[in-house]
């Protein structure tokens, strides 16, 4: 009989230590690899300027901000209520624009009251403008946190533990739009003015 082999036996203990360790890891990874991806991977700035991000993903459209609102089926109250402020025909006419683009669940989703005084016309153009940036969104806006709008507040930037944007309250989606004249970013709820 030959002797036992003990440092074979604690060789075998330790490559199974170790493939549960790296299983351990690789699952982990896995399971972070969204998270990270979107913290990494999708800066802020790629919202508001998307085509200058190669490997980020975004959505092209060969129209106007105005026209690819109206064909989008999710931006009929913002299309509605951009006409009635007498802001639609802007956003046709060349430049450059960037939209912060209510849906439709998101004015569904104003409280009545805040809807009617909304509906009065003096509020409602300060509040589209305060969805309306003209020109293209900078870096140094973007470090800095705050983007003026035309009606003159500013929105917050802020970015989320799970790695989404927020401006104000209300969350932003990725991929953003690039038209012929801007960029539309499609947010959950409706930025009312500091003031409002």
């Amino acid at each position: 009989m030959f002797p036992r082999n003990s440092h074979a036996f604690n060789g075998k203990k330790l490559f199974v230590k170790l493939a549960w360790l790296i299983s351990i890891i690789g699952v982990t990874t896995m399971i972070a690899s969204p998270v990270l991806a979107r913290k990494f991977f999708y800066p802020r700035l790629a919202l508001f300027q998307p085509s200058a991000y190669r490997n980020y993903p975004y959505r092209n459209s060969n129209s106007t901000i105005a026209d690819t609102l109206a064909k989008d089926g999710k931006y009929a109250n913002l299309v509605d209520e951009l006409k009635e402020a007498g802001l639609f025909d802007t956003l046709k006419k060349p430049g450059y624009f960037t939209i912060f683009a209510p849906t439709d669940e998101a004015f569904n989703a104003l409280p009545d009251n805040v809807f009617k005084q909304y509906s009065k016309p003096e509020n409602r153009i300060k509040v589209l403008k305060n969805h309306l940036i003209s020109g293209q969104i900078t870096p140094e806006q973007v470090n800095s946190g705050l983007i003026k709008t035309l009606e003159g507040s500013q929105v917050k930037i802020t970015d989320t533990p799970d790695g989404t944007v927020k401006l104000n309250d209300a969350n932003a989606k990725h991929p953003s739009t690039t038209t012929t004249n801007g960029v539309i970013v499609e947010i959950d709820s409706v930025l009312l003015p500091s003031d409002f």
